[in-house]
Parts: C-alpha cells; structure tokens; sequence
C-alpha cells in the first residue's frame, strides 16, 4: 500500500459581510456569527494519483488556527463544486454544487488537525464523473466561525492536504465480478442540467461496505419536460457472496 499526499493548489473565502469581493489569505474562514456567512473553497489537482491503482482510503486534512476546544455540536458540511472558481468569485458571483454528496464532520476540537473521510469524492473524482475537483466548506449553524491553513499559507505545515491510500490495481476479468443493472426513471424540468450520481452500497457478510458509484448528466435543451429511463451496468469487484446485501442511493440537483 502506498499513501499519496495532494495539497490544495487553490483556496478562497467569500462572505456577504463583503459580497463583492472575496478573501484569498493565508486562511480560510468557515461558518457563522448570527450575521456574517463564510464559505469556503479548495481546489485539487489530482493528476498525481495512478490510473492503475485501487483506492483504499481518501482524507482531507484541514489544519485549525482557533478554537483549540471541544464542541461536538457543532457540525460544518463540504459539497462537491460543479464549477470553477477564480480571484473573481465573490458571495454574489459564487460557483454551484452540483449533487447532494455532502460530508459532515466537527471541527471544534483540541486537535490541531481536522480529518474528514472523503473516499466516496476522490473515486467520483479519479473515475472522472464529475470533471471539476473543488469543493466547498461551509456551516449552517449561526453561533461560530473558525478558521485553517490555506493554499496560500506561508507555513506549508497548515497547508490543507488530501492523502489518498492506494495500492497497484490486479487484473478482474467477470468471473471475479458481479454485474449489477440499476434502472432510473424520472423527468427532467425543461431547459436544464441535471446531475445524478448512482451509488451502489455492498455490505459484506463480515460487516465491511463497499460502495460502487456511476455519474451521469442528463442535458434537456427543449422547452418541455423529459423523461428519463435508463439501465446502468455497475461491476461489483469482488464478487458478492451469500450474505452480502445491496443498497441503492439516488443523489441529484440541478445544475443550472
């Protein structure tokens, strides 16, 4: 096994406090005051990680600058980013998310570093579902904001990071796999974009999940609903044996 360590090459903070402007400092800000919201985004170049390889494991490690304490109320939230962002973006001229995949984890701790399992991303992210590698940070409660290391940070030891565990991929032929169909159905709103993610949870008899995702974007150009009917091929390696049951989750949003 070995551990890939990917640094955020881009980061920035908007805010309404200044909607028409952004943050791009040498931290992030998160959250809110009761009147002040702070998003916040990260950019990732993947391009170091292997196409043969298995992922086992992806992290993001966020590194605090303040409220060094314990608070496991309070819950901040990443969602994946359907578009770029630039020294342009701003709280009134933001970037969408384009799906529901959203992570959760609690940041107000002693610790110094905060992790948040993020494999489900990265394997969307490696297989190329969804092109753009940023994501967003934000909190919904209004009683704090905090802060951490940013791209931009002079001391590269609070400089956030994706670590990605992985080994060397061995070759499956069908015998080793089992090939499930997944049918989705629906309508489509007229003159838009919507973006599904298919994941397919396998728990293993021993307790282990495993899950499998597909990703697809239905693109409706007309001025009249459309209706969508579709059967996904989604190869589950390894095989599943007696024991093992099957869940399936729809996630989707509308992206323009």
């Amino acid at each position: 096994m070995s551990s890939i360590i990917i640094p955020a090459a881009k980061s920035l903070t908007v805010t309404n406090k200044f909607p028409e402007k952004n943050l791009n400092k040498d931290r992030i800000l998160v959250g809110c005051d009761g009147k002040c919201k702070y998003y916040s985004y990260l950019f990732f170049d993947i391009s170091s990680i292997p196409c043969d390889v298995l992922i086992l494991k992806a992290e993001l490690v966020l590194f605090k600058t303040d409220n060094f304490y314990d608070d496991h109320n309070e819950a901040f939230f990443i969602r994946l980013l359907g578009d770029d962002f630039s020294s342009y973006t701003t709280y009134r001229n933001h970037p969408d998310d384009i799906c529901n995949i959203k992570k959760e984890f609690y940041p107000i701790t002693s610790k110094v570093a905060v992790t948040v399992d993020i494999t489900d991303i990265i394997l969307l992210w490696v297989k190329n579902k969804i092109s753009n590698k940023g994501i967003v940070l934000y909190g919904r409660t209004k009683r704090i904001v905090t802060s951490f290391g940013s791209s931009k940070s002079e001391d590269e030891y609070v400089i956030p990071f994706i670590r990605v565990n992985c080994k060397k991929e061995q070759e499956h032929n069908k015998k080793d796999a089992t090939i499930r169909q997944v049918r989705v159905t629906g309508t489509i709103g007229a003159q838009s974009k919507y973006d599904s993610v298919i994941n397919l949870q396998v728990t293993r008899e021993n307790g282990n999940t495993d899950n499998y995702y597909v990703a697809d974007e239905y693109n409706n150009l007309d001025d009249s609903p459309l209706y969508i009917d579709k059967t996904y091929n989604i190869a589950i390696i390894p095989k599943e044996s007696n024991g093992d049951q099957e869940e399936i989750v729809l996630y989707g949003a509308y992206k323009e």
